[in-house]
């Protein structure tokens, strides 16, 4: 099973910082669960893009993001 991250019930304002700790600390692949927030999307894609990480949000469930490798 996938690692993953929740980020149900996070503040907004804690959201880049947690994310990059989970990636920095995690080896891919791992889940990123946003919910259906286009603001929580918006802050894991930049702190991903940030860390040049590859990435797809899944076309059954656009509440995650998938995190492939570096």
């Amino acid at each position: 099973m996938m690692k993953e991250l929740d980020l149900h019930g996070v503040s907004h304002y804690h959201v880049e910082d947690m994310v990059e700790n989970w990636a920095l600390m995690n080896e891919p692949p791992f889940r990123v669960i946003t919910g259906n927030s286009d603001k929580m999307k918006e802050l894991v894609h930049k702190v991903l893009n940030r860390h040049k990480m590859k990435f797809y949000t899944p076309s059954h469930n656009s509440g995650e993001v998938v995190v492939l490798r570096w």
